[in-house]
């Protein structure tokens, strides 16, 4: 009886053991499936400084029909960003403010499926409370803010403008220079400078127009402003991302956020 009652116990002992077993490994084999479930592709997207809100929308709406996709953006100037993606930085794709800087990276082999995907308007803002008409009305202790003409689009539009009427000479003196467009935005904003310029597009807000400046006047340049946006990996997302720039449904998006499109 002793060695009856005996085998019976190790026998129920392996039975329980087993069990353990096969529940451990199933539990492994779902959290395996989770796990990669859970899994995201990346899409690292840097992008001009303007394109901040807009490309929020963007996003979303990309990733409604990518499930599996999981959409990063890195902001600042396009000539900054081009430089990023020139040293080697991990971007799948660049969204620039002008054409010039993705089409040197084409040049260089280092982007490619490029397009032209929205138009903007430069304007000159200044103080809300202050009746400006230009820049010729700035004071000696006033200040003009400017994107750093080498890294910023809107600044060398800005440059531009000023050679083109005339008035860089009398001006360039007053200038302050910022990273970028929403940087000269906020230097406005808080009194930093009293006048500034930026895209049409940065007046508005959640597709709603700021009140924070006053917008002055919108500059005539004698070439319109193009945005560009090419691949700068072989990542499949990067370049279904570029035929996304393309539909309908984009192109609504950044008409509504006051881009041509």
């Amino acid at each position: 009886m002793k060695i009856k009652s005996l085998f019976v116990i190790l026998l129920m002992g392996l039975l329980v053991l087993a069990g353990c077993s096969n529940s451990s490994s199933d539990n492994g084999k779902k959290s395996e499936k989770s796990d990669s479930k859970d899994k995201k592709q990346e899409l690292q997207i840097s992008a001009a400084a303007s394109l901040t809100d807009v490309s929020k929308e963007l996003k979303k709406e990309f990733e409604k029909d990518h499930k599996d996709a999981k959409v990063d953006f890195n902001y600042g100037g396009s000539g900054a960003l081009r430089q990023q993606v020139e040293s080697g930085a991990p971007v799948d794709v660049i969204m620039s403010a002008n054409t010039k800087d993705v089409d040197i990276l084409k040049d260089k082999k280092k982007a490619h499926d490029t397009y032209n995907y929205a138009k903007n308007k430069l304007v000159l803002i200044g103080d809300k409370d202050k009746n400006y008409k230009s820049v010729k009305d700035l004071k000696d202790n006033e200040k003009l803010a400017l994107g750093q003409i080498k890294t910023v689009p809107a600044g060398k539009y800005g440059k531009q403008y000023l050679q083109e009427n005339n008035l860089w000479d009398a001006t360039k003196d007053k200038v302050v220079y910022a990273k970028d467009v929403k940087q000269v935005l906020n230097y406005v904003q808080k009194g930093n400078a009293q006048q500034g310029f930026v895209y049409k597009t940065d007046l508005y807000k959640n597709k709603k127009k700021i009140d924070s400046v006053k917008e002055i006047k919108e500059v005539k340049l004698s070439k319109p402003i193009t945005y560009e946006a090419g691949a700068t990996s072989d990542k499949k997302l990067a370049k279904e991302w570029m035929e996304f720039l393309k539909s309908d449904k984009a192109k609504q998006i950044i008409k509504d956020y006051q881009f041509s499109a």
